[in-house]
């Protein structure tokens, strides 16, 4: 199967400094990183890759996209680090970073970090998150997952996403980014095929989120980081798509910072 991996190189290309490869959430694609995450990290020495997940951005696969779970889109990463000169740090965002705890149940690589990511219980405490935080924006959410994706406007999608001081400019790539997910999938995260081990041991993780994010509670980030014996970041008014906020560099610096400490 054809997948989209968008590439940036390194600006001053070091051998020590493993490649990120970065696995967006769910009704996107990778070039959701392309504009801030990726440039920062390739000005700090990294190769970066963004794959999109089978049916999502330019990934061969649309119109069987409902079919596919969570296997499927852990297959997807296997094939993009076959391609990678060297075994990368793997950065997960929500559900994406769902994905990379099912892929490191059973492979290693450099390292993780869990962006804002689903826990391994699933996505039960996120739904009750959102339902309690914001029960308009989950009802909208849940009308343009049955009814398509046209019907979630852009102010919904700014407040779900964003910090209110982030610039709309900001969204509108995303808005048309925005794009169905698999059914089977997010079945998969609330009842079917969370994960069930813990990550092997031999590289270093770390689980990053904000403690202003709507759609993944505080307690479902302390429950990752538990489960998978990884280091724990809580970045006080983050919100969920931390790489299009306003303070989107004040995760990146964090990330940084972790990554020189521990890989």
């Amino acid at each position: 199967m054809t997948l989209e991996l968008i590439e940036l190189k390194a600006t001053s290309p070091s051998k020590n400094k493993p490649p990120l490869l970065f696995i967006h959430g769910s009704f996107c694609s990778a070039p959701i990183w392309r504009h801030r995450f990726m440039p920062f990290f390739a000005e700090q020495g990294y190769d970066c890759y963004a794959l999109s997940l089978r049916g999502h951005g330019k990934s061969a696969g649309d119109l069987q996209l409902h079919f596919y779970g969570l296997n499927d889109y852990v297959d997807d990463i296997r094939s993009a680090i076959d391609q990678l000169p060297s075994a990368p740090i793997l950065v997960g965002h929500s559900l994406g970073g769902m994905v990379v705890q099912k892929y490191i149940e059973d492979h290693v690589c450099a390292g993780v970090i869990l962006l804002n990511s689903l826990p391994p219980s699933g996505a039960f405490s996120s739904m009750i998150h959102m339902m309690s935080q914001s029960p308009e924006l989950y009802w909208a959410l849940n009308v343009s997952m049955m009814f398509g994706t046209d019907l979630m406007n852009f102010d919904a999608l700014k407040q779900m996403l964003v910090s209110e001081e982030t610039h709309p400019a900001s969204m509108a790539e995303l808005h048309c980014l925005f794009q169905p997910e698999s059914m089977r999938a997010l079945t998969d995260v609330t009842f079917l095929d969370i994960p069930r081990k813990q990550a092997l041991e031999g590289f270093p993780m770390c689980v990053i989120g904000g403690d202003s994010d709507i759609m993944i509670p505080v307690a479902a980030l302390k429950e990752t980081a538990t489960f998978h014996g990884a280091d724990l970041e809580i970045i006080p008014g983050a919100p969920h798509a931390v790489m299009l906020d306003y303070n989107w560099k004040k995760v990146a610096e964090r990330m940084r910072s972790w990554i020189l400490r521990s890989i």
